[in-house]
This record gives C-alpha cells, sequence and structure tokens, in this order.
C-alpha cells in the first residue's frame, strides 16, 4: 500500500494533469491514494471544479482514490503535519515557478532538510514524463557518493525496480585522484553496478568531474534522464566530492526533470 500527498499552490487554470499523470505509474507498485494539499479553497468547491469532477473521475477510474486539503498559505510545519497525519510514503511538490517567490525555493530546501519522508520535485513549467510505458522511472540517474544517504536512496530505489528502466549510476569527483582513489572508486561503482544488477535493473557506471549539481544535471541530460534520484544529505563524503544537502536543493531547483531526494 502506497499513499502520496501532492503538495501544490498552482491555480486550477495552471494545473496539468500530466504531472499527476506521470505519477500513475506507481500504481503498480501499490498506490492507492492521493491526497492533495493546496492553497485554493474554492478549487473543489466551485461547480465544474477540473480535480472534482475530471480528475478525481480518471483516477477513480485506475483505481487509485483521491481527496483534497486546503491551506490559506502552504508552509513547512503544515506539509509536514499533513503528510504524518495521513501516513503517506511519498511527498511530491509542484510549486508555482512563474511568480519568482524566493518562498519557494526556500520551502523546497526546507522540506528537503528536514523531511523524513521521500521528496519528488517536479515542475508543470518543464515536461513531466507521462504514465506511457514506464514514464517517471523510464531512465533514472542516480547520483551516489556511497555516503549513508546514498544508500538509503539506492535502498529506496531497489522498491520500485518492477517500473524501472534504464539506472545510470554517477558519481561526482573534484580535481585529480591519486592511482589509489581512482582505483577505489571504480571498484565502488562497479559494486554497486553489481548490487543494481543483482536486482535484475539495468544499470551502467560513470565518473563525472566538476561542481555536483552542475554535473547531476548533466548527465541527466547525457543520459536523457526521466527522473534524478539522490540523497537528501551526505553526512561522510567518499574521497574528495563533498555532496552536501545544498547540492540537493540545487539539483532540485534547476534540473529539467522531476528529482526526487531521499533522506
Amino acid at each position: 500500500m502506497m499513499n502520496l500527498l501532492y503538495v501544490t499552490n498552482l491555480k486550477e487554470n495552471a494545473l496539468s494533469f500530466s504531472a499527476v499523470e506521470a505519477l500513475l505509474v506507481l500504481k503498480q507498485v501499490g498506490l492507492e491514494e492521493i491526497v492533495f494539499l493546496q492553497t485554493t479553497p474554492d478549487f473543489m468547491e466551485s461547480k465544474g471544479s477540473i480535480l472534482r469532477e475530471k480528475w478525481s473521475a480518471k483516477l477513480s477510474d485506475l483505481g487509485v482514490k483521491s481527496r483534497v486539503l486546503t491551506e490559506e498559505v502552504l508552509s513547512l510545519p503544515g506539509i509536514l503535519n499533513a503528510a504524518k497525519k495521513e501516513e503517506v510514503s511519498l511527498i511530491v511538490v509542484n510549486l508555482d515557478r512563474k511568480t519568482n517567490n524566493p518562498s519557494r525555493s526556500s520551502l523546497i530546501k526546507n522540506l528537503i532538510k528536514s523531511s523524513s519522508i521521500p521528496i519528488l520535485v517536479i515542475d508543470d513549467s518543464k515536461q513531466v514524463p507521462t504514465a506511457e510505458g514506464k514514464g517517471l522511472f523510464g531512465h533514472i540517474v542516480f547520483a551516489t557518493d556511497w555516503s549513508p544517504a546514498s544508500a538509503m536512496a539506492l535502498s529506496y530505489l531497489f522498491d520500485f525496480k518492477e517500473i524501472m528502466g534504464e539506472l545510470d549510476i554517477v558519481n561526482v569527483i573534484k580535481g585529480k585522484l591519486t592511482l589509489r582513489e581512482m582505483r577505489e572508486l571504480k571498484e565502488r561503482l562497479a559494486h554497486t553496478r553489481k548490487m543494481c544488477l543483482d536486482e535484475t535493473i539495468d544499470a551502467e557506471s560513470h565518473i563525472y568531474a566538476g561542481k555536483t549539481s552542475e554535473e547531476i544535471i548533466t548527465a541527466s541530460k547525457d543520459y536523457r534522464a526521466t527522473l534524478i534520484v539522490l540523497g537528501a544529505v551526505s553526512e561522510k563524503p567518499f574521497l574528495k566530492e563533498i555532496f552536501t544537502g545544498s547540492s540537493s536543493c540545487r539539483v532540485a531547483e534547476e534540473a529539467e526533470v522531476p528529482v526526487l531526494c531521499v533522506p
């Protein structure tokens, strides 16, 4: 059983069903209900409401229940309290980018740093993969530094192996490595790839060099990723790379595809 909280401040005329549709692949791994948390109290009350009369019907036809919760203003405590009360296993965040409101970046950053529940950041203004085929999980870039957070993210990914397509494992380094360090790095990548292959996941591994967030985004473009997955924060980075919580936030903010941050 899997329930998710879909957080949005987009108005009815700006909210696209395609972003919701991309999540329906999760039905194959137990998705039963989507709880919408949004900021327009009359969204479900007005006659002809898209979500109530069309979206709800579409989701129901697919065997997914839906409900709506409302807040005057989205806040970190409000989102975390709703997620706890509804006992969700995933928080999806789709916030208005066009307003250039700095609170958007702040809210996403604080959610990634504070939530004990994985955060999936999507954006209606960018292309969101549809549920056709494997959709959102069709081609994943998994960024790792072998920290506890990265290990949790990989373990979390294994729960979705039934709906996963290809997986590219990426590690980003800074500066030059010694021959020993490079050998150790390649061994770690090979071991991680073998773990994925043992789970019947089609995986390859890659080394990038440069600024962490920029290189992860570059990798997502190189391999035409439909989703980026990474640990929310790292405590003990491997070798010379410093894969911090701020890197996770920058990737979530700047990537052209959805980003899943696992605590």
